[in-house]
């Protein structure tokens, strides 16, 4: 009896007390570093979904009031293998522990932050999104920003003032480009010239398509392009490239990465040139000039403390072309010297607070300028035949703060402004641009299987009206072998100084060419000069164009049938209206034009994306990917017939639709890798397939016809690579191997080449 009274009251007791909140609870604290000794700041640290905690930035973190049991412990972060442990505590247990995390290459599961503005892995986006990570980079042997997008499925390189990007049908002028989240400015009539991109310092390239004007504004109507550079995460890293190659072709470059302590930064310089080629000997000039190139870029963070980190990064570039025309004066041919030359920089500072475990507070500042010139000067006398010169600055300043209220909810919210000046030769007297905009986004994780993300920006510019572009997405994971993705939003491009404030005639042909706000003028000089032989617009009727606005659907599902396949499909429908376009309105006495700005037409782009991947299980190291998209592009057309109805003359407007030039239906590409890595031995072989497209309105009746189009194409490249010791790697390729060639529409491509290149590691 009196063994069961103690055990009664004490059974009472436990009850009373645990009732009253006395019971003992243990606390589980430690420290997250990684397999360098360095602290992993903002891993995530789970027991159970009620008993979590973050790391701060020494790598500690606490867990208070666990309930004695057995436990498994789970910890993750962005860039680092997860961590999985089985633990058991006691009552009133005060446990201190430190867990190692090894960094993980991101290889299947890529972490990105364009799509969203935040950290988060592929699988976890519900907006179209492609990765290429820096093993890709290595394994095809890309030196610039075209080689590379050139292999990707639903990109078309294409040749105009420079080598740009088509995204799903668009122009290049409404892809964004960006390095580290922040624009790359210089285009030439829209087009950025992607070669003027070294890649020698990538960690990754982040493509995501359709509108995102919602977060990153104007240029990203067609979908957004970022560049992320490598950080340091070693005491000390360096890689030395070596290349030589067909056309006197050469390029040098070193990436250097250090990281101690709260303390990493980066240094990568780059040289390139070549002594250029030419594909068509009648004319004098080169296809592509003689040219050198040289790219310096670097950065550093610092961790004052727990709370406030700062960073500086900078990029500068200069280019220099040198090449020789020739003209006819007088019936007598005349030699010319030419000469180009471009420089670009850019400085980013950067300040970010921590406050607390799930806000943070980021003021970043974006300095840049961009600056060419352009000459050609007579041989005999070396006086001027030709001069240009064009400069632009973009400043910017933005605030961003992210709030990761809990594992369900995320919100991102920023402010900024944008100052942008230009001054050049061909256009009229400018003012700069202002333009301020905010933006939001909040992602709501119903479950583990659901997740839903809205967002807007709001941008209100001093020379155009103010915009909204909203945004909604969702993901829909019902289990680990299918995905869905949706997702619907609006973009614009805003129209740039070019269309606004042109004012050019050309010496040579006699045609000119108005911007919307010089129009007027220019078209009274001409009548003032007795120049305008036909007026075909008042120019008093010449409305200020406004900006170009596309609102986008797309819809995706992702396959994972069996371990090492993944099935990728999305389908896509852009429409455009206000699209801005060059229209004849007026002739000069010459028998040349006269040429302004509209918002005509309305377009579309509408197809499907679709590429499997394959990584055998049988054979290790060998990966295949193959990818195909179909495209229809096409652009409104509105004609005015006159008709008879009820016995009267009445002219109407009829509407049509007609398939847009330089854009193919058809493409495709192969890519196969294969690693072996008991020889250090990797191989590439890249197959891409362009179909034919329409080139050139020969007849003017705005639709292509029969005879206006090119033949499709395939292009090849390979290359074998072996390391030597774990630090030299000797590769050798061959690109173009069809030696396809073609002058007029890819002139960017000299046909088959050959090189040879030597990489260096060090640790």
């Amino acid at each position: 009896m009196f063994h069961y009274k103690n055990f009664l009251f004490g059974s009472i007791f436990f009850a009373i007390t645990s009732s009253l909140g006395f019971s003992q609870t243990a606390e589980l604290s430690g420290t997250v570093m990684s397999e360098y000794g360095v602290p992993v700041s903002g891993a995530h640290i789970y027991l159970t979904p009620e008993k979590w905690g973050i790391a701060d930035d020494l790598g500690q973190f606490s867990i208070k009031g666990i309930e004695p049991g057995n436990y498994t412990i789970k910890v993750s972060s962005i860039g680092f293998e997860g961590y999985r442990s089985g633990i058991t505590i006691s009552s009133a247990d005060v446990l201190n522990i430190e867990i190692t995390l090894n960094t993980e290459i991101y290889e299947d599961k890529p972490v990105v932050v364009t799509a969203s503005r935040t950290k988060k892995e592929l699988e976890e986006v519900s907006v179209p999104v492609t990765v290429v990570d820096d093993k890709e980079i290595e394994l095809t042997g890309s030196l610039r920003l075209s080689d590379i997008l050139n292999e990707q499925i639903g990109l078309n390189v294409v040749s105009d003032h420079g080598t740009g990007i088509q995204v799903q049908g668009f122009d290049p002028e409404y892809t964004l480009i960006m390095i580290d989240n922040q624009p790359v400015i210089g285009r030439t009539a829209g087009t950025l010239n992607l070669d003027r991109l070294a890649v020698g310092d990538v960690k990754q390239i982040e493509i995501v398509k359709g509108p995102s004007s919602a977060l990153w504004g104007s240029d990203a109507l067609a979908g957004v392009i970022n560049i992320i550079t490598e950080k340091g995460s070693k005491p000390f890293s360096a890689d030395i490239k070596g290349r030589y190659g067909s056309n006197t072709s050469f390029d040098g470059s070193a990436n250097l990465k250090f990281k101690k302590n709260n303390l990493n930064g980066r240094f990568f310089s780059n040289i390139n040139g070549s002594a250029g080629y030419d594909l068509n000997e009648a004319t004098v000039a080169p296809t592509i000039p003689e040219y050198r190139n040289y790219t310096f870029a670097g950065g550093a963070d610092y961790r004052v403390s727990s709370i406030l980190g700062l960073s500086l990064n900078g990029r500068y570039y200069k280019e220099d072309q040198n090449y020789s025309d020739e003209i006819t004066v007088s019936g007598q041919p005349a030699g010319l010297s030419g000469s180009e030359y471009q420089e670009d920089y850019s400085i980013t500072p950067e300040i970010s607070l921590s406050l607390g475990s799930r806000f943070f507070v980021e003021a970043t500042g974006f300095l840049s300028a961009f600056n060419s010139e352009s000459k050609l000067d007579y041989n005999d006398t070396g006086t001027s035949y030709f001069y240009d010169s064009f400069e632009q600055t973009l400043n910017k300043i933005e605030f961003k703060g992210s709030s990761y209220w809990n594992d369900k909810h995320t919100t991102v919210l920023g402010v900024g402004m944008n100052r942008e000046d230009l001054t050049a030769d061909i256009y009229a007297d400018i003012p700069y641009f202002d333009s301020y905009f905010s933006f939001g986004q909040h992602e709501w994780k119903l479950s583990d299987k659901l997740s839903l993300t809205a967002g807007f920006r709001y941008d209100d510019h001093s020379e155009y009206d103010s915009q909204f572009s909203p945004k909604f997405s969702g993901l829909f994971r019902p289990n680990h072998f299918i995905h869905f993705r949706a997702s619907m939003g609006g973009g614009f491009k805003a129209p740039d100084f070019r269309q606004l404030f042109l004012n050019f005639t050309n010496p040579v042909a006699g045609y000119s060419v108005f911007g919307s706000s010089t129009v007027a003028e220019g078209i009274a000089q001409l009548q003032a000069d007795n120049k305008i032989q036909d007026l075909y617009y008042n120019p008093a009727d010449i409305e200020e164009i406004k900006a170009e606005h596309s609102y986008a659907y797309n819809a995706g599902v992702d396959l994972f049938p069996v371990e090492g396949v993944q099935i990728r499909t999305n389908f896509f429908r852009n429409n455009v209206r206000d699209l801005i376009e060059t229209q004849r309105i007026a002739l000069k006495t010459n028998g040349q034009s006269v040429f302004g700005y509209f918002n005509l037409n309305k377009i579309y782009t509408q197809g499907l994306e679709t590429e499997l991947r394959y990584k055998p299980e049988f054979i290790t190291g060998l990966n295949i990917a193959v990818g195909y998209q179909f495209l229809d592009a096409k652009r409104e057309l509105r004609k005015e017939v006159d008709k008879v109805m009820d016995g009267q003359v009445v002219t109407v407007t009829e509407t049509s639709y007609s398939e847009m030039f330089n854009r193919s239906k058809h493409t495709g590409n192969l890519k196969i890798f294969y690693t072996i890595k008991p020889l250090a031995l990797d191989a590439s072989v890249r197959i891409q397939y362009r179909g034919r497209y329409g080139f050139a309105d020969l007849n003017v009746n705005d639709k292509i016809d029969s005879n206006e189009y090119t033949q499709d194409y395939v292009l090849v490249n390979t290359s074998i690579a072996k390391t030597f010791h774990g630090r030299f790697r000797l590769q050798l390729g061959i690109n173009n191997i069809t030696n396809y060639q073609n002058t007029q529409f890819l002139p960017s491509n000299p046909g088959i080449t050959f090189y040879t290149q030597l990489n260096i590691k060090l640790h």
